[in-house]
Order: structure tokens, then sequence, then C-alpha cells
């Protein structure tokens, strides 16, 4: 007959909390998706009342920058706005989709980016182009008005 050495009671529970970390590490990936993202919702139309945030000179061709806007609310919020052309600055609501942090201007790529956990999002139009977040920045309406630019705030 054979004797097998018998493994210690550490050596298993070691062993399991080792192959428990594995398996979880490796089911929480990297943070990408392969879930397709939503596109993007379209520009919404101006309604109600609108609020001047910037002079149109302060943002350039191809700019980003945070404006503080009022929220029907009272409170002031940060508003993210981006000029792709002459005649057009488009708003975005600056909640990242992912878990609600601040998402800012200060990148080191030309876009939109939540340091909380790394999503990044096309300024022009607001998608995600780097996750975790799958969903697309809120939109707010826009329209130049006596060389200011106007956000309209609403629910996001």
């Amino acid at each position: 007959m054979t004797d097998f050495a018998q493994p210690a009671r550490r050596t298993v529970m070691c062993a399991s909390a080792a192959l428990g970390s594995v398996a979880l590490l490796t089911a929480c990936g990297d943070g990408h998706s392969e879930a397709q993202a939503p596109e993007a919702s379209p520009v919404p139309s101006p309604t109600g009342e609108g609020q001047a945030v910037i002079a149109l000179s302060e943002i350039e061709v191809g700019a980003r920058a945070t404006v503080q806007a009022k929220h029907s609310s009272g409170a002031e919020i940060p508003v993210l706005l981006f000029r792709p052309d002459e005649k057009t600055v488009l708003a975005y609501s600056s909640v990242c989709t992912h878990q609600g942090c601040v998402v800012t201007t200060k990148s080191t790529k030309e876009d939109f980016f939540c340091a909380c956990h790394g999503s990044r999002f096309q300024p022009s139009d607001g998608t995600v182009t780097d996750g975790p977040a799958i969903a697309p920045l809120g939109r707010y309406a826009t329209e130049i008005k006596d060389d200011q630019v106007v956000v309209f705030i609403t629910e996001s």
C-alpha cells in the first residue's frame, strides 16, 4: 500500500486564496467592454431660458472649455464646451456616465477625460472613446447670440 502525504491545512488555504484571487482579477478584466457603445444623442433644440456662459472670442475653433452654468436647482454646475467650427459650439454635461464623477477638459489628448476611472469622450458628439463608461455624455442645447455662447441647461 502506498502512503500519500496529506497537504497541510495552511497549504490548502493559501492555494484556495490564490486561485480565488486569480479568478476574481480575470473576471474584472481591464475595464474595457466589448459591448456596443450607444450612439450619441442628437443635439437638443433650445427650450426655456438660456444663459450666456462665455464670450465666443474666448473659445477658438477646435478648442474645449469648461464653464459654470446655473442649474434649475440654483446650483452652479460645470458644463463642457467644444467649438468644432466658426458657427457652432457644442455643450455637454460634465457628469461621467460610468459612476457620476466629474469629466474635464484636462487631458493629454484632445478629448474630455474622467480621472476617476479613465473614461474618455469625443468632443464632437460626446461618445465614449475609451471606457469603462459606455454611454455618451448628456448634451445641452446651445446657440450663439450677440457674440456670446448661450447654453440651455435641462435635466440630462
